[in-house]
């Protein structure tokens, strides 16, 4: 395969989508270009060449992706429908290697597969294969499972400002956890090893612990400090799920039962027993480096 030097990323002003953005540029090993909905886009350096999309128009994104090597979309959960087009924009325009916005759960467990909340994801999935059986493009799935920096941040895996936590099944199960920036050197070791990761999924995470084991290093930052723990059943919450799709679809807090038993329910591969971290040059942390995060959340005006 040609190297991979020409990258086209689809979404840079989300949190994700910076750090992947970061990564690319400090590799500096690639000329990226950024496709971009209109001329306003603070968040993208003035050095990174941008090109304005139109997401629903095939000859536009054909267009931008002339001369491209690689699509990296981290597009996000309300767009990610959008990835079939760009997929066959990507094929035209001669793209050899595509990664979608998966970056989570593990999608091709079956149960995960299941969810309603990964249903864009699977289509993107399904064309892909159907374009790589052809030789037409070829691709790689990048599987983080939980974001351990934006879910500290934002209380998702606990609230350390607020001294709270659910335990999803109970709390003692591993889970793998990734931070934003591992994501983005994974996408920088899969365009720099082409090979080793066409047509298949790379799982990567930065460690595997307990929610129970967070909470301990949490307190440990908060002596003296009660906390709220409160507990629920992932099964339970999918069917919370399925019953506010039903009556409520356009709720924006229903996907997160489906994404919580993805995470933590038994049997859904959430604790990645291999990972490929060594391949693509990413170091698995420390809990004294998950103290150390956990300790500069709790200081005033700290961004992840």
């Amino acid at each position: 395969m040609v190297q991979l030097l020409n990258i086209a990323l689809c979404g840079a002003s989300g949190n994700l989508d910076q750090k992947v953005l970061q990564e690319l540029i400090e590799s500096n090993k690639f000329n990226i270009t950024v496709l971009v909905r209109s001329n306003n886009h603070p968040d993208i350096p003035a050095s990174v060449a941008t090109a304005l999309v139109n997401y629903q128009s095939i000859d536009s994104l054909t267009s931008a992706l002339k001369g491209k090597n690689a699509v990296v979309s981290t597009l996000g959960t309300f767009a990610i429908s959008s990835q079939k087009l760009l997929i066959e924009a990507a094929v035209a325009a001669g793209v050899q290697r595509f990664i979608p916005s998966e970056f989570g759960s593990d999608t091709l467990n079956e149960e995960v597969r299941s969810l309603p909340v990964y249903k864009d994801k699977l289509d993107a999935q399904k064309v892909l294969a159907d374009k790589a059986a052809d030789g037409a493009i070829t691709y790689t799935l990048i599987l983080n499972n939980a974001y351990l920096d934006w879910g500290l941040d934002v209380g998702f895996l606990l609230d350390i400002r607020k001294l709270s936590i659910e335990l999803r099944d109970g709390g003692d199960q591993l889970f793998s956890t990734t931070k934003l920036s591992a994501v983005g050197k994974a996408v920088v070791g899969v365009l720099t090893h082409p090979n080793e990761t066409a047509n298949r999924a790379v799982y990567i995470h930065d460690i595997a612990i307990s929610q129970k084991k967070l909470l301990k290093l949490a307190q440990a930052q908060t002596p003296g400090e009660e906390w709220e723990v409160t507990e629920a059943d992932t099964a339970e919450l999918v069917k919370q799920s399925d019953e506010t799709l039903r009556t409520n679809p356009s709720d924006p807090f229903l996907w997160y039962g489906y994404i919580k038993r993805a995470i933590w329910g038994q049997g859904l591969g959430g604790h990645f027993q291999q990972v490929d971290n060594s391949l693509l040059g990413i170091p698995e942390i420390t809990e004294a480096e998950v103290s150390e995060l956990l300790q500069n959340l709790l200081k005033p005006g700290y961004k992840i």
